[in-house]
């Protein structure tokens, strides 16, 4: 795993600190838009004849808009991978992947932060450290980070993460020095960025863009604004939270109201 810091980190003893920990990843979480995935499609479509590539291309559509019937794939990325997989050799579709990744350093493709995401994370600022943790190469994050605004929001970045497997690595390391419900894992797939978390014992928060079942997480939500409140009660005093927030299935829990547990 690469360890891609912002210039002002301290990286040899961020885990160290006993700050609560918020995981963040990063595709379809703090950054967002379909332009990246888009840039995947047409590298792919491109090593395509036209025929063959226009009705992928129109399916990768139809999933994008949850148009109805469609098949669940976790992300617009698995979906690029699926539908043309089939269609190119594996060293085509990493080639097509890694060409997506170098329009994105840059600077070629339309990306957005979600709404308010920079106030958020700076009122975070000595209440609990950030960290990106993402399958993203190093290619790419950190100039994202610049074109989005956070990069003096953000502790530390993990790139080539390598989840879920990554996980096994990387929580021992960021639970050294802190009780397991003092890190929250914030991702918009839960096989990568939830289960290894949520079986260790850390809490959870789900963002379900597409309606997805998921597995059992502690906070669940749309979009990552609906959980913005939920996460700054959990940094105020995890502890407290703890006992108010069980870990739960029902997708219909939607936390981003918590007055009633200050």
């Amino acid at each position: 795993m690469n360890l891609l810091p912002p210039p002002q980190a301290n990286n040899a003893a961020v885990f160290d600190s006993p700050l609560p920990l918020l995981v963040l990843d990063f595709d379809g979480t703090i950054c967002l838009g379909d332009g990246p995935v888009h840039a995947y499609a047409e590298a792919a479509a491109r090593r395509l004849p036209a025929a063959t590539s226009g009705p992928l291309l129109e399916a990768l559509e139809h999933f994008l808009s949850n148009g109805p019937g469609c098949r669940p794939y976790p992300d617009g990325y698995a979906a690029v991978a699926d539908l043309f997989g089939p269609h190119l050799h594996a060293n085509q579709l990493n080639a097509a992947f890694t060409e997506s990744r170098q329009r994105l350093a840059s600077g070629d493709v339309a990306i957005t932060p979600p709404p308010g995401l920079a106030d958020f994370l700076d009122n975070l600022t000595g209440r609990a450290l950030r960290v990106v943790v993402t399958n993203a190469p190093s290619s790419g994050v950190n100039e994202s980070l610049r074109t989005l605004g956070l990069q003096d929001h953000i502790d530390v970045v993990r790139a080539d993460a390598g989840k879920p497997a990554g996980f096994s690595e990387l929580l021992p390391q960021m639970l050294r020095h802190r009780a397991h419900h003092r890190l929250l894992s914030v991702g918009d797939i839960w096989e990568n960025d939830l289960r290894l978390p949520h079986e260790a014992g850390c809490a959870t928060a789900y963002i379900d863009r597409h309606n997805h079942p998921s597995g059992p997480t502690t906070l669940h939500g749309p979009d990552f604004p609906s959980l913005y409140p939920a996460i700054d009660a959990w940094a105020e005093n995890p502890e407290r939270f703890r006992e108010h927030r069980p870990t739960t299935t029902d997708p219909q829990r939607i936390v981003a109201d918590h007055t009633n547990h200050d």
